[in-house]
Formats: C-alpha cells, structure tokens, sequence
C-alpha cells in the first residue's frame, strides 16, 4: 500500500509543487496579507496550479511511456515505465484532475483572467515537452516562463497591479534555476550520459552555462536591487526609516545568489532538484532575515496600526 501511494505522489509531481507558491507572490508585495478574504480563492488557486502541474507529468508520461522504458534512469523512476502503476490508471486519475478542475473554475473561482493563466501553464508545459525541449536557449526561456504565469496567477486572481521588474526578476530567477539544472546535469551524469538523458545537452557545455549563469546572476541582481529602488522611492533625499531598510536585503539577496552558486557547482545533485537548497543552513538563515525586513518594510504602517492600538 504504502508503495502504491508513494508511487502515486511521484506520478502527480508532488515535490514539485512548491513552484506554485508563486501565487502568493502578488498578495504579499501588494500589502494585501492581512485581507482574510483573499484566502480561499488564492488557496483554491495553489491547488488549481498543482492540478495543472500533474495534468502536464501524467500527460507527459502517458504518452513518454515506451520510450522511458527504455531508459535507464527513467525507469527507475517513473511508476507507468517501471510498471507499478498502470497506464489505465494514470488515465483515470487525469480524468479526475481535469473533472476537478473545470468544476472549481466554473463554479468556485469563475475568473476568466485566471483561467486564461491555467490554460497558458498547461499549454506551455505541453509545448515545451514535445518540441522545445530540443532548442537550446529556447528551452531555458519557454521552460522559465511557466513561474510567470504561476505568479500573475495570483495577481489576476486579487486583480491588483504589481510592477513589471518583480515579474521580470521572478522569471529571472526561472532562468536562474534552469540554468543551474542543466549545470547540474552535465557535471553529474557527464556529458555521454546527460545527452542520453535529454537530446538538448549536445547543444550545451559547462562553459557556456557557467557563462549563463554569471550573466543571468548579474541581471537578476540589478533587477531586484532597481525594483526597491523604484517601489520605495529610495532616489529621494528623504528618508523614511521603515522603507529605508529594505536596502539591507540587497547584500542579503546577494549573498543567496553567490551561495546558490556555489552550492550547485560544488554539490551538482542540488541543482538537479532544487527543492534541496532549502534546507541549507545558509540559505535558510538569509532566507529568513530577507523576508523579516521585506516583512517589516512592506507592512510597518499596518503593524503599526495593529499594535498600536
């Protein structure tokens, strides 16, 4: 039993759902937080691009099924290649997503805006997997701008506007990510077995991406730094403290770019599975203290008058 269920949570993708936390990216820059009322639908929201997210695995590997079986690695790893779940099965459980989903945004979450987000991610999900996956660069971008749609999933959802250089460090970021991964993958399986594992590595060198990454890491700082700059105002002479101390968490954001990098470079099997970053002492202690003084920088008003009173 316990094998099925575990066999089951690997066909859906489940530890790759964090990427969808995305969503929440909107409500909190927005100040909005403390709105109660923008829980439920936001929530629904993360669930919703967690189906959406499965939809595109199970498609995927639905359809990959036979060519997987023939790779190594892959079978291994996928239940529908190794056998332990049947294909029948995988078809029913999409049947139960997409029954699910049609009925929360028809009836829960009528929102033409975000549905229009849902039909992007799977439809860039299915792109990627069947022809843009074999360009080099192209893949890198189209792959990066499924974290995009994630994020103005939640905009649209509490309609609210957020400035351009936050979507464009979040997609950034994507690349960023992506980047790392295919780093990851040369200097873990090495450059025979990673073409076998995906065609577009033939196409890709460490020292191109090393190349990449130091260019993708420069622009994404300076585009954090430009979006504070720009949200608080920080070219006038005046200073207002609360907002002025949101400049410390540029050296911070930083130091997680550099540690980032040096994580994926001296230990590659993080940057094959992001998720492991997390739990890096270093990057949970800065983690932490960026979003304290994002925290304090965006809300001070609103505590203030929570508090205060």
């Amino acid at each position: 039993m316990t094998s099925k269920v575990r066999s089951i949570l690997t066909l859906l993708r489940v530890r790759q759902y964090y990427k969808n936390i995305l969503i929440f990216v909107g409500v909190f820059f927005s100040k909005r937080i403390f709105e109660v009322t923008l829980y439920f639908p936001l929530i629904l929201g993360f669930i919703l691009l967690c189906c959406a997210s499965s939809f595109n695995y199970i498609i995927n590997d639905i359809l990959d099924v036979e060519r997987d079986k023939k790779h190594p690695e892959k079978l291994k790893k996928k239940p529908l290649a190794s056998g332990d779940l049947p294909v029948y099965f995988a078809v029913l459980l999409l049947l139960i997503i997409s029954a699910f989903m049609i009925f929360s945004l028809v009836f829960l979450i009528p929102n033409i805006s975000f549905i229009f987000m849902i039909i992007l991610i799977i439809l860039t999900g299915q792109l990627y997997n069947h022809f843009f996956k074999n360009y080099a660069f192209i893949d890198i971008s189209v792959l990066s701008t499924g974290y995009l749609w994630r994020a103005l999933s939640g905009v649209v959802i509490i309609n609210e506007y957020i400035s351009a250089w936050l979507f464009l460090a979040i997609f950034e970021i994507a690349i960023f990510l992506s980047i790392a991964k295919r780093k990851g993958d040369l200097m873990f399986l090495g450059k025979d077995k990673a073409v076998e594992h995906k065609k577009v590595y033939d196409q890709y060198s460490l020292k191109l991406l090393d190349q990449f990454h130091i260019m993708i890491a420069s622009s994404l700082f300076m585009t954090y730094s430009l979006y504070l700059i720009l949200k608080f105002n920080l070219f006038e002479p005046t200073i207002i403290l609360q907002e002025y101390i949101v400049i410390f968490t540029i050296p911070i954001s930083l130091y997680l770019i550099m540690r980032y990098m040096y994580l994926t470079s001296a230990k590659p099997e993080i940057a094959r599975r992001a998720e492991k970053a997390f739990f890096d002492k270093g990057i949970i202690i800065a983690g932490f203290f960026l979003f304290l003084i994002l925290f304090s920088s965006f809300y001070y008003d609103i505590l203030v008058g929570i508090f205060g009173s």
